[in-house]
């Protein structure tokens, strides 16, 4: 058990390596699709799954849980009889979120649309890991968060600190308006998860990190969709 936790520890590490590949693959799908002339829409559908498929869809069903979850608990307070089913919402969830993410793609027509786009994969799952080492553990999960030492947890803060800022400083070189106003966006919703996060569930839990990962994802994506053709 000892060891397997101690694995789990290092196994962060590799986070934001998951998200280079991700936009990595992403670009060379946009390349593929300008240079043989396939439709915007076959980007877009194809790029909405790529994200879900390559990270083996943990995230997905952990946003699905926590979305239901969120509302199963805003119900309750409601006293509403005959609501949706348990699981429902989460599924409604998905399909709206993969909707809106490949309406996003869609828009994408500049190289920096995309590259900032891939920037995004690494800045969530960074922001991930510094929601475990940062943020209080959930009540409810005890094996869903790690537990640190001191040494253990500065070293790591400081890791991923200097990750996020070289992610910040790429995004302001790809375009300083844009870039500057996505780095704004996932530090709001980072921010908005740190609250929602203890009040609904007492802290990080491992579905909700999810929850925080899609949302982030999905907000930047369609942000830089729309204004990323009007912004420079």
């Amino acid at each position: 058990m000892k060891k397997s936790k101690k694995n789990k520890k290092y196994e962060l590490c590799f986070f934001p390596l998951i998200g280079i590949v991700i936009g990595a693959v992403l670009y060379a799908f946009d390349m593929f699709c300008r240079e043989y002339g396939f439709d915007r829409s076959f980007f877009a559908l194809v790029g909405a799954v790529l994200p879900v498929l390559m990270s083996g869809g943990i995230f997905l069903a952990g946003f699905m849980n926590t979305a239901d979850a969120l509302f199963q608990a805003r119900e309750k307070k409601k006293q509403s009889e005959g609501g949706i089913k348990e699981g429902t919402f989460g599924a409604l969830t998905m399909a709206v979120y993969f909707l809106l993410y490949a309406g996003a793609l869609i828009l994408f027509r500049k190289n920096s649309q995309i590259f900032l786009l891939a920037i995004s994969y690494i800045i969530s799952r960074t922001l991930c890991v510094m929601a475990f080492l940062w943020f209080p553990a959930g009540k409810q999960e005890e094996s869903s968060v790690l537990v640190f030492s001191k040494s253990q947890r500065g070293m790591l803060r400081a890791i991923f600190s200097i990750i996020l800022a070289l992610c910040f400083c790429t995004c302001f070189i790809i375009s300083s308006i844009m870039g500057t106003l996505e780095i704004l966006i996932a530090m709001w919703i980072w921010t908005y998860y740190y609250y929602m996060s203890k009040k609904s569930f007492g802290g990080v839990t491992k579905a909700s990190i999810g929850y925080f990962l899609i949302l982030c994802e999905l907000a930047i994506a369609l942000f830089v969709g729309i204004f990323g053709l009007i912004l420079p």
